[in-house]
C-alpha cells in the first residue's frame, strides 16, 4: 500500500489500478485491502493534482462502498467521505460519475444501517446528487436516484419513529432534497426517455412529495409500464464500471 502514496505518479497508476481491480472481487477480497491499509491512502489520492488520479480513487472507493455495511463504515470512519462529497460537488465530471457511485454505494445500507446515511446527509451529499439528475448520463442518473431514494426510506423511518408529534407528518430529508432543488429535478426525469429513470422518478414522487390524495390520483393516471418498484433498488455497481481498468481490455488511460 505505501506505493499508493509514492511520490511518483508512474507508480501510484499501477498500485491504484492493481488495489481498484481487486476490490471489484468478492468482499473477503475487499476487506483484505482494508486491512492493508489502502483507506488512508486512498484518502490521500483524492487530494491527488491529477484528474486521472482523482477519478480512479472515486472509482476504487466505489468498489469498497458496494460491499458490506462494515465495509462502508470503514470508509466513513476513514474520514474519506467529506473529501468524496467535495468532488461529487466540484471535480471534473469523470470524476464526479465515480464518486456519485461510492456515494449512492454508501447508502445501500439503507434501514438496516440508517445512521450511515444521516451521516452521509450530515456531510452535504444530497445537493450533489440532485445536481447530477440533470446531467447527460442517463447512468448517473439512476445512480444517483438510487441513492435519493435509500436517503428518502431513512428519512421516512425517522418520521415513523420520532417521539416528536410535530415531527411524526415530515420527511426532513425530503425537505432537503426539495429546498436543493431536487424534487423539481425529479419532476424532470419523469419524461426521461429511458423507463428504469421516469418510472423511479414517477414512483418517489408520487411516494415522497405528494398529499396521500394526490398521490392517489396521481398513481392512477400512472405509466403502463411495469417499471422500478420499491425494494427493486438498484444494487451494488458491476464489477469495471466507469473508467476502471479492466484486464479483459487492456484498461483504459488515465487522464493525467
Amino acid at each position: 500500500m505505501e506505493l499508493l502514496t509514492h511520490q511518483s505518479t508512474s507508480v501510484q497508476t499501477p498500485a491504484l489500478r492493481s488495489v481498484g481491480n481487486i476490490v471489484t472481487g468478492d468482499d473477503v477480497q475487499t476487506q483484505i485491502i482494508i486491512n492493508c491499509g489502502s483507506l488512508p491512502a486512498l484518502l490521500s489520492l483524492l487530494g491527488s493534482q491529477k484528474d486521472g488520479i482523482r477519478k480512479e480513487a472515486c472509482w476504487t472507493i466505489s468498489n469498497v462502498t458496494a460491499g458490506n455495511s462494515t465495509q462502508i463504515q470503514a470508509v466513513i470512519d476513514a474520514n474519506i467521505i467529506p473529501p468524496l462529497i467535495n468532488l461529487l460537488s466540484n471535480g471534473d465530471f469523470k470524476t464526479r460519475k465515480e464518486a456519485c457511485w461510492a456515494i449512492s454505494n454508501a447508502t445501500s445500507g439503507g434501514l438496516q444501517k440508517p445512521e450511515q446515511i444521516r451521516y452521509l446527509v450530515q456531510q452535504g451529499c444530497i445537493k450533489p446528487l440532485c445536481d447530477l439528475l440533470s446531467c447527460p448520463d442517463n447512468k448517473i442518473i439512476q445512480v444517483a436516484l438510487d441513492g435519493l431514494e435509500n436517503i428518502l426510506k431513512v428519512g421516512d423511518m425517522d418520521k415513523e419513529t420520532s417521539e416528536d408529534p410535530s415531527d411524526q407528518s415530515v420527511n426532513h430529508f425530503a425537505l432537503h432534497i426539495e429546498e436543493a432543488g431536487g424534487m423539481e429535478k425529479i419532476h424532470d426525469c419523469q419524461n426521461n426517455i429511458n423507463e428504469e429513470i421516469y418510472m423511479k422518478a414517477f414512483n418517489i414522487i408520487g411516494k415522497y412529495f405528494s398529499d396521500d390524495d394526490e398521490a392517489g390520483a396521481d398513481m392512477d393516471a400512472a405509466p403502463g409500464q411495469s417499471g422500478f418498484g420499491f425494494g427493486q433498488q438498484q444494487q451494488q455497481q458491476q464489477p469495471q464500471q466507469g473508467g476502471g481498468f479492466n484486464f479483459a481490455n487492456g484498461g483504459d488511460s488515465m487522464d493525467m
